[in-house]
């Protein structure tokens, strides 16, 4: 342990040093935790994570340790060119819908809630700058949008790949990318092709591979003080012969990969100077593979279902006054998947959604603010392989007060540190692993980026 500190510190000792290269070191970040509990007793639970979003809203529904460090530096510059490489670190308590933050120092692995925790490597890239346009290869986060009080990205193409940006058309900047992802997220990432054999060795490679063409083009003149985004996903699957005999023998086990393509498209129109803030009026449409829905997160990365479509329709944004400021999202969508494989069955059938949910604050001053946040989400899925409650809407409301101590005034202001209670009702409520009933909640957060 102590050689391994040895070599960060030198490392990071050469990265900051100007004499070693040009430019300073780029020092960014995420991180958010805090103490919460159930009223009824033991853990603090929630209904969303920061994997499937909160559909009632963040605020108060956040249950885990999650925390970023982003490290980046110019390398060279000379006349119209710059290299630049970018790194980024998290570490995450594990996912889910109880508190699991443990109290002990948190260790890599999943031994319960006292050493339980995972780090990544999220970003790992390189970009050149040119006169006219952007290169880059690596890992990366890909021009993601999201509406941050539910923690959802609407479009999120993000891993490993390669692309050019910054391409001035004359009407809008052009962006063109070719990603990845490998994924078998239902099975076992160690074990093989249709499981183990009689002598339990794993077999062959269960991971599905998949290739994205992304095409964007950002910032087109719509009307005074408003702009739209465009954006094209194409993704198709690449599987072996094997994969194939596989998934087409029907075999038991890892054996159930989609030979499938797909298509995502998105049109954004942003208002800006919009009440002090801003507007964002989204269409997105998808079909097989990348078919979206309502609340389908992350849209873009994974190719999951076999045939069907889907579309939705999302409005956000943020207000900001002189004494108030608020948040807001609603969303509706529908998606009907007519084939899936065996470990995709949870999307079977046809899927209507809406939400809305929106946090306003008042100001006491520049640093102090009580916060409202109002949730109601509602889901309906009918599916020949549900047995009970298919075709029924299944509804949730969340209402949270806050009282924060921000860095500024403004809706973005962070740190902020919050004291807050959550309370929830409807058809999604339910009791926790030890029977506790998980309708309200307390507890004092911190959430910051820099």
């Amino acid at each position: 342990m102590k050689k391994v500190s040895v070599i960060a510190a030198a490392v990071v000792g050469v990265l900051a040093s100007g004499s070693a290269f040009a430019g300073d070191l780029q020092f960014n970040g995420y991180m958010r935790a805090g103490i919460g509990m159930n009223a009824d007793g033991g853990a603090a639970a929630s209904y969303g994570n920061g994997g499937s979003g909160h559909a009632v809203g963040r605020l108060g529904d956040e249950v885990d340790t999650y925390a970023e460090i982003g490290l980046g530096k110019e390398v060279y510059n000379e006349g119209n060119t710059a290299f630049s490489i970018y790194t980024r670190m998290s570490y995450a308590t594990k996912e889910g819908n109880v508190d699991r933050q443990g109290n002990s120092m948190q260790r890599v692995g999943d031994g319960g809630p006292w050493d339980s925790g995972n780090t990544s490597l999220r970003e790992a890239y390189a970009k050149g700058d040119f006169e006219n346009y952007t290169i880059w290869a690596g890992k990366r986060f890909y021009q993601r949008k999201d509406i941050h009080i539910l923690d959802f990205y609407y479009l999120n193409n993000s891993g490993y790949g390669a692309g050019v940006e910054n391409i001035d058309t004359g009407i809008g900047n052009f962006s063109a990318a070719i990603t990845s992802s490998a994924e078998d997220w239902q099975g076992d990432y160690s074990c093989g092709l249709g499981g183990v054999n009689g002598n339990g060795d794993c077999v062959g490679d269960n991971w599905k591979r998949a290739y994205k063409a992304d095409f964007r083009l950002a910032g087109i003149e719509a009307n005074k003080d408003g702009s739209i985004d465009l954006g094209f996903i194409y993704g198709t699957t690449s599987l072996t012969d094997a994969q194939k005999d596989s998934a087409n023998a029907g075999s038991a086990g890892d054996g159930d990969l989609a030979d499938n393509n797909g298509m995502l498209l998105t049109f954004e129109h942003t208002q800006g100077n919009f009440f002090g803030g801003f507007n964002k009026f989204i269409v997105q449409y998808g079909t097989d593979g990348l078919a979206v829905g309502g609340f389908d997160n992350h849209a873009g990365e994974g190719m999951n279902a076999v045939e069907g479509t889907g579309y939705r329709f999302i409005d956000w944004g943020v207000i900001e006054q002189e004494k108030w400021n608020m948040g807001y999202s609603f969303i509706y969508g529908s998606k009907d998947i007519d084939k899936t494989t065996s470990k995709t069955t949870h999307l079977d059938g046809k899927t209507d959604f809406y939400n809305a949910v929106i946090r306003p604050g008042y100001k006491w001053n520049d640093h102090l603010a009580t916060v409202l946040e109002v949730g109601y989400a509602n889901e309906r899925r009918t599916s020949s392989l549900m047995t009970t409650d298919s075709g029924e809407w299944k509804d949730l409301t969340k209402v949270t007060l806050a009282q924060e101590w921000n860095a500024g005034s403004n809706f973005w202001a962070r740190p902020s540190i919050r004291a807050y209670v959550s309370h929830y009702s409807g058809d999604k409520v339910q009791e926790d692993t030890n029977g506790n009933k998980a309708e309200t909640m307390v507890g004092v957060q911190v959430e910051a980026w820099w």
